[in-house]
């Protein structure tokens, strides 16, 4: 019985848990998962499942809609980076189709990542709101947070 205890809180660990959906209004700075957005006046994002290294939210401004999956202690991304990394900026891989969708990824160049999921192909005000995203991972704090995802085990 022990042994059937221990495997079912090993395998909770992987298993990514419902988050309570709210809506997170801005203008302020949101830090979810990995991603570090300073949401713009009108931008909104809704939570959607969060586990121990990452989860996923629905951001929604001006430039449409874009669901995003961060991830805080992730591997690099695969694919081509189409823009290099710089101090506070992460690489930016190219946009390629998954599982019937455009993805684009960006990476810290360490453990940080995040993935933007759009069913269309990706425009240049997408791209320019992906860009303004720093990504953040395990272990560190953030600074200036006024909105926040956190992990809960409830």
């Amino acid at each position: 019985m022990e042994i059937i205890v221990a495997a079912a809180v090993v395998l909770s660990a992987f298993v990514g848990t419902p988050a309570n959906a709210i809506d997170i209004v801005g203008p302020g700075r949101f830090c979810g998962y990995s991603p570090i957005i300073d949401l713009l006046d009108g931008e909104k994002v809704m939570t959607l499942e969060g586990g121990i290294h990452g989860g996923s939210f629905r951001w929604e401004g001006d430039f449409g809609t874009l669901e995003v999956y961060g991830i805080g202690w992730a591997s690099r991304p695969t694919g081509r980076i189409v823009k290099a990394r710089h101090s506070s900026s992460p690489a930016r891989f190219a946009q390629k189709r998954v599982e019937g969708v455009y993805q684009i990824a960006i990476w810290n160049g360490s453990h940080g990542a995040a993935y933007f999921k759009s069913s269309i192909p990706s425009t240049q005000p997408q791209l320019d709101a992906i860009d303004r995203v720093e990504l953040f991972e395990e272990g560190q704090s953030p600074s200036g947070c006024k909105l926040r995802t956190t992990f809960s085990w409830e």
